[in-house]
């Protein structure tokens, strides 16, 4: 099977300063550094509200397994955290063994930075030793390997039957993590629809597993294993809460939004790896979604995953509008007597994750079905199929998730217009250009398949987009661990 199109959800960004030139076995150049103390990078745990979080879970008890590429579990924020490491990809030769899950340098920058958003000490290689902390610091890591790269840069995972794909992979490394006993499955990845996929989806939710993936940072529709029914699909905003540039906007499979923009998560270069480095892409939400719902899961150990689920999906970030009458989402729940948000909005799912409020909720009460899963005939899994992996009949999990033209609660910002779904349609082919709106002077590297458009997965829901807000001074953004042959493009 050829290698497979694959998409990391990350960009490195540094404001101000032109991208690095691209040198060669890289696929750009290094991310301009910006100091920890002098950035934004940590602007999002207080609009979260982690520490209040971890005031009732820290993830203690909770394993998270990180589906990547290879890691460096010796980054000052990972020492002690990683409690094993496999590959899922063989190397070059039927008969080779497999490759090590670990690496150093440019091909473990993404895994690692995931994981330590996740579960990071704190410590690092930034001013006075300082490094990321993770939304979950005392969960357990489980890192699963999923792709790697050939000798063409092209990404690989050779499985023992001699098939090429990363998407096989990562839906080798969902099956292997759920039967080790993973509570929250996080994927910031994205590739091609696969058989395998599906089976793997219903292996973890039989485990009573939540999985998180990212989506692509092309504004498209969104793609597997995002896609996959009751698989919890994360977009990003900025700290103003609006969908940046990068965003995907009018999927009917968006679950949550999350912060995304300017966030501390590392990088490396010749030099070695800097906590400092700050960076933007869907990944970063997808972490920063998959370390809340481990500290969740920590701070209500009999909760199921449905119950864990619906305390997300019922209380995510809410407040009343500074202006006019309503409702708009927001980092928090901001106010008395706060509505329940009835509808997906398709730009940003059910809302911004709100998990210090969400984690105040007793979901010993709660529905244990799949609150995310949707409800359309092709759908996959289909409703009847999660329902039967949870041990629930099908009536409890009927889901509903369909976007709607008219939420019942504005998930739209004041000053960001509300996006409008329009019906649902099959796409099998390569979109067009990505559509993005930026400011008079921007610069934008999306993170691109086989030096041309991601892939869209088997289904996709169209609809207009919101007008993306965007700043006004100069932003250079450089891919840092993305797929082969990514290419910059200006918008």
């Amino acid at each position: 099977m050829p290698a497979t199109a694959l998409a990391l959800a990350l960009v490195a960004t540094a404001g101000g300063a032109a991208a690095a030139s691209a040198t060669a076995g890289t696929l750009a150049g290094a991310p301009d550094r910006l100091s920890a103390a002098a950035s934004p990078g940590e602007w999002w745990r207080t609009a979260m509200g982690v520490d209040e979080l971890n005031r009732r879970g820290t993830g203690q008890g909770v394993t998270v397994a990180v589906i990547d590429g290879p890691i460096d579990a010796d980054v000052p924020e990972l020492r002690g955290k990683v409690d094993s490491s496999r590959s899922l990809c063989r190397g070059d030769g039927y008969d080779a063994p497999l490759r090590s899950p670990s690496a150093t340098g440019k091909p473990a920058e993404h895994a690692t930075s995931m994981a330590a958003l996740i579960a990071g000490s704190g410590k690092g290689t930034g001013p006075g030793g300082r490094g990321i902390r993770g939304v979950a610091p005392d969960a357990t890591i489980r890192h699963y390997a999923a792709f790697y790269r050939d000798a063409k840069d092209r990404p690989t995972c050779p499985s023992v039957d001699g098939g090429d794909s990363v998407d096989e992979g990562m839906a080798r490394a969902v099956e292997r993590a759920a039967s080790d006993g993973a509570d929250v499955i996080s994927i910031s990845l994205v590739g091609r629809y696969d058989d395998e996929i599906v089976d793997a989806l219903l292996a973890a939710y039989r485990a009573d597993a939540i999985v998180v993936a990212g989506t692509p940072n092309d504004a498209k529709s969104g793609m597997w294993p995002g896609e996959g029914n009751g698989v919890l699909a994360v977009t990003s905003v900025d700290s103003a809460g609006r969908i940046p540039e990068f965003g995907i906007k009018g999927s009917a499979s968006l679950a949550l939004a999350a912060p995304g923009k300017d966030v501390m998560a590392g990088s490396y270069d010749g030099s070695g790896w800097h906590s400092d480095t700050v960076v933007s892409g869907s990944s970063i939400a997808t972490a920063i979604v998959a370390g809340g719902i481990a500290a969740m899961r920590s701070a209500h150990p009999d909760a199921s995953a449905g119950q864990i689920l619906h305390a997300v999906k019922d209380n995510v970030g809410l407040r009343e509008k500074k202006s006019g009458s309503g409702y708009e989402t927001w980092f928090r729940r901001s106010g008395a007597d706060l509505p329940t948000v009835r509808s997906a909005n398709p730009a940003y799912g059910w809302g911004i994750f709100d998990p210090a409020d969400a984690v105040e909720v007793d979901p010993s009460a709660l529905p244990k079905d799949n609150p995310f899963v949707r409800p359309g005939k092709n759908e996959e899994p289909t409703v009847q199929q999660v329902a039967t992996s949870m041990g629930l009949p099908a009536s409890t999990s009927t889901g509903s998730a369909s976007p709607s033209t008219s939420p019942t609660v504005s998930a739209t910002p004041s000053g960001t217009p509300a996006a409008q779904a329009a019906p649902a349609v099959r796409d099998d082919g390569p979109g067009g250009p990505p559509w993005l709106l930026l400011g008079a002077v921007g610069l934008v590297l999306l993170i691109l398949a086989g030096g041309g458009l991601v892939l869209r997965g088997r289904r996709a829901a169209a609809g207009a987009s919101p007008t993306p807000t965007t700043s006004a001074t100069t932003t250079s953004t450089t891919t840092t661990d993305g797929a082969a042959s990514a290419e910059g493009r200006n918008h």
